[in-house]
């Protein structure tokens, strides 16, 4: 006969019950929101979400310019802070248009390489790079411009002095011809035996899909970057990821011409285009014609399109950026960005013709 031990078992008995009765404990699960798209507009995004949400704080890596992610407290959703978690992975819009299509996952901030974008930022259209917007709930945010830009240094370029301007054919020809070949006197520069490198963004870009609809572009881009040495080459990858880099090739390859976003021109020197200067003003009234309308995507239907709780954080960051008080008063989007709502004219598709509203 099997002898139990009475004292043993009342404290196997309750420790078994005390477990039964003890509450779980659990993780709370945050919302998580994966934005992918273009970068034009990336400090407008940083900038609202901080504002939109309580006790906001950047988790993961910052190393990025261009991949952040973020949690926070809406007090609209449950669970206490943090309750929510939004990632943005803005490598372009022509990549994120063609992910959020194809359920393709891209790595955020904290290195989870599973993540598929639910909501696109995009001044291209779908149609632009050969997708429908059929499928996608659009919402048009603002105004995103773009310029082509050089070095500040005169005496970094000294044939690009004179120059403050590009008709569409310089540009065309830049796009197509930079390099060793290209001189500076083919832009109304003052030299016929330098070199003219040019130093673009690369397909996934709407940087590069705006201003290339806009000069009537549709080549192989003569684009630069540099070697090992810090001599100037073509680029093997087509262009490159953001405005930042950019920056940082004009200030090595310094008789450059390069495109970015109106947001990353900084200290660089912005060209006119066709005898008209960037300017808020300039863009809502139909002279300076290179922008294009940004949009936020996400799809109507199906297992990408947002869970409830998910559209709830997508439509209180959306209210932050199309505030008008935000778009017409606030030194992150002024003169870098162009109100939606100040806009004067209308265009029916990405470089199209610019006719009054």
């Amino acid at each position: 006969m099997k002898i139990i031990n009475l004292k043993n078992y009342i404290i196997a008995s309750l420790a078994v019950a005390g477990l039964a009765l003890a509450p779980k404990l659990h993780a709370q699960a945050l919302t998580e929101v994966t934005f992918s798209g273009g970068n034009a507009s990336s400090s407008v995004l940083w900038d609202r979400v901080t504002n939109q949400f309580q006790n906001v704080v950047t988790v993961g890596s910052t190393a990025s310019s261009v991949v952040r992610s973020f949690q926070g407290y809406l007090p609209s959703l449950p669970g206490s802070s943090p309750n929510v978690q939004i990632d943005f992975i803005l490598n372009g819009a022509v990549g994120g248009l063609q992910d959020i299509t194809y359920a393709n996952t891209e790595t955020n901030a904290l290195g989870v390489s599973t993540n598929v974008p639910v909501v696109v930022v995009s001044s291209t259209s779908p149609e632009a790079v050969g997708l429908s917007s059929g499928s996608f709930n659009e919402v048009k945010t603002l105004i995103a411009p773009y310029a082509f830009i050089k070095n500040p240094l005169t005496n970094y370029a000294p044939g690009l002095v004179t120059v403050s301007n590009l008709t569409q054919r310089q540009a065309y020809y830049l796009e197509s011809s930079a390099g060793p070949n290209f001189h500076s006197a083919y832009v109304g520069g003052l030299l016929t035996n330098d070199s003219v490198y040019f130093v673009g963004r690369n397909t996934a870009s709407a940087v590069r899909t705006e201003i290339d609809a806009n000069v009537y572009f549709t080549g192989t881009l003569a684009t630069y970057t540099t070697n090992s040495s810090g001599l100037p080459i073509l680029d093997p990858t087509g262009g490159q990821t953001g405005g930042a880099n950019i920056r940082i090739l004009l200030g090595i390859i310094t008789n450059a011409i390069g495109t970015v976003a109106v947001q990353d021109i900084k200290t660089n020197i912005a060209l006119a285009y066709e005898g008209v200067p960037y300017s808020v003003s300039n863009v809502e009234y139909g002279n300076y014609p290179l922008w294009g309308y940004e949009h936020w995507f996400w799809l109507k239907t199906g297992s990408g399109a947002p869970t409830p709780a998910q559209l709830t954080v997508v439509t209180n960051l959306l209210a932050g950026v199309t505030n008008i008080t935000f778009q017409t008063s606030n030194p992150v989007f002024t003169g870098s960005f162009v109100p939606y709502s100040g806009l004067r004219v209308q265009r029916s598709f990405d470089g199209g013709p610019i006719t009054w509203q």
